[in-house]
C-alpha cells in the first residue's frame, strides 16, 4: 500500500518479501473451522484455537485462543497438569501403548494416566 502502483510486478513483490519462517503445529492441537494460523506461529501441544481466530503470535501447550488478532481465552488445565502432561511425552508413545491407554488418555486424572503409563512400560519391559 505504500507504492504508487498496486500492479503486481512480481521481481518487486520478491523483493519486499520478507519469510517468518514455518508454521508448526503440535500433536493433540485442535484447529476450528476457518481459522487462519500466520506463518513462523508455533501452535503447542495440546492447544485449542477458536473457529475463526486469527492466529498471529505462538500458541502455548494446552492453551485456548480465540479472536483477531487470536488472544488466550484460557489454559485447558492448571500449570502443574501441563507440566506433568508435557513430561509424559505421549505423543511419542508407541502405537500400542497409546491405543492401549486410550480410557485413561481420554479422562481427567492426570495420576491415573501417569500410574497407567507406568505400568504399562513396566509390562512391556518384561
Amino acid at each position: 500500500m505504500d507504492w504508487f502502483s498496486l500492479y503486481p510486478f512480481v521481481d518487486k513483490i520478491t523483493e519486499a518479501y520478507v519469510g517468518k519462517g514455518d508454521t508448526h503445529i503440535h500433536d493433540g492441537a485442535w484447529i476450528g473451522m476457518r481459522a487462519m494460523i500466520m506463518p513462523g506461529v508455533v501452535i503447542g501441544e495440546g492447544a485449542v484455537v477458536a473457529s475463526g481466530a486469527i492466529v498471529t503470535k505462538n500458541v502455548a501447550p494446552y492453551t485456548i485462543v480465540a479472536g483477531n488478532p487470536a488472544v488466550p481465552v484460557r489454559k485447558r488445565f492448571d500449570e502443574a497438569t501441563i507440566e506433568q502432561l508435557l513430561g509424559l511425552k505421549m505423543y511419542e508413545w508407541p502405537e500400542e501403548k497409546f491405543t492401549a491407554l486410550r480410557d485413561v488418555i481420554c479422562a481427567e486424572d492426570i495420576a491415573a494416566l501417569e500410574q497407567a503409563s507406568q505400568d504399562w512400560d513396566q509390562k512391556s519391559k518384561a
